[in-house]
């Protein structure tokens, strides 16, 4: 996920958020003024309003047939113009009669505000350039070996994609998503081409055999099991910036920072290749990552005090369902499916 999907979940999220609170018992004047304001901050703020509103207004349809007239359902938009309108109403101060268990309803509705964002595309199609422009990929849940040309093998892990760049200088890969175990093909027996590992903000150049990167939306973690890679930052830092990793050594980095190296073992670190996940005191945020390239859909984390909550444990991973489950309840969270594409935690 890149940036801007970044910043769109979270105008989503806000979208939500506010659509939640204002039919948990409506806003005062003070909250009315601060909607007002974020609304009139970007297009982006009033659209997915709009679709939040909308989503709520399906979901509200399919639960609540006769309960609400026209008048009181939530303000459709234009979807030729996609701007909202009427723009006061919307972010007017009318409040819905209130229903038995509007607390639950409300949790509910903070998904449900998401749903217009689903089917939208904007977690369904993901990135275009990892959906069309990849040479190998795999599906959420799905574990993938190839051949290159050069004999190297690489496994891809669910919900993966790689661009494949070979030359007569060099072999190039990137990795546009997900999780690959690269076993590579010697320097010396492939033409004296080295093999490198582009990330984005990083590259891996394999002074050995076998490594395993996994990315996510803002770092990648590099284990290496045999031999030695060497670990460059290309954004952010100076390019003089790197280290090199040895056998059962692995490094975290993101855009502006190369972090210390630590131990890891090969077992751990192989582990979803036997279908599961292991944590150990590992934030549930990084948990969510892992478990949503296991199932179609997303994910979404209420709050960040709920996304720092660290799990422990082993799961097998073909149900990721019933380990969110039990997540949920060794963190005394709640957790909200609505319908499989999307769960909410909060």
């Amino acid at each position: 996920m890149n940036q801007t999907q970044q910043t769109q979940e979270s105008i989503d999220l806000c979208a939500a958020n506010w659509v939640a609170r204002m039919i948990d018992g409506g806003l005062n004047d003070a909250e009315h003024e601060a909607l007002d304001a974020w609304l009139a901050q970007s297009h982006s703020h009033q659209q997915a309003f709009a679709d939040a509103n909308h989503a709520l207004a399906m979901m509200d349809a399919s639960l609540f047939p006769d309960d609400l007239n026209a008048a009181q359902r939530p303000i459709e938009t234009d979807k030729q113009n996609t701007q909202i309108r009427p723009f006061t109403i919307i972010a007017g101060k009318g409040k819905k009669p209130p229903r038995p268990g509007i607390g639950k309803w409300a949790a509910i509705a903070m998904a449900a505000c998401l749903l217009i964002a689903l089917f939208s595309g904007r977690v369904l199609m993901g990135d275009p350039a990892m959906v069309w422009g990849a040479d190998y990929r795999t599906a959420p849940g799905e574990i993938r070996t190839v051949t290159l040309d050069d004999g190297s093998n690489i496994t891809l892990g669910p919900d993966s994609a790689i661009d494949v760049r070979f030359s007569e200088q060099e072999r190039r890969i990137e990795i546009l998503a997900g999780l690959v175990d690269f076993q590579a093909v010697p320097m010396e027996n492939a033409g004296d081409r080295p093999f490198i590992v582009s990330t984005g903000d990083g590259i891996a150049r394999a002074l050995g055999t076998r490594f395993v990167i996994d990315k996510f939306d803002d770092y990648a973690s590099i284990s290496v099991l045999q031999h030695s890679v060497k670990v460059s930052l290309t954004k952010g830092a100076p390019p003089t910036k790197s280290l090199v990793l040895n056998p059962n050594e692995a490094v975290r980095y993101s855009r502006y920072s190369l972090e210390d190296i630590y131990p890891v073992n090969s077992d751990r670190v192989l582990s979803w290749q036997k279908g599961k996940l292991i944590f150990d005191r590992v934030a549930l945020r990084e948990v969510v990552a892992e478990f949503s390239r296991y199932q179609h859909g997303k994910i979404l984390i209420a709050n960040e005090a709920v996304a720092r909550k660290l799990v422990s444990g082993v799961f097998d991973m073909s149900d990721p369902q019933i380990g969110l489950d039990l997540i949920a309840t060794e963190l005394s969270i709640r957790k909200v499916s609505i319908t499989p594409l999307l769960t909410f935690l909060y």
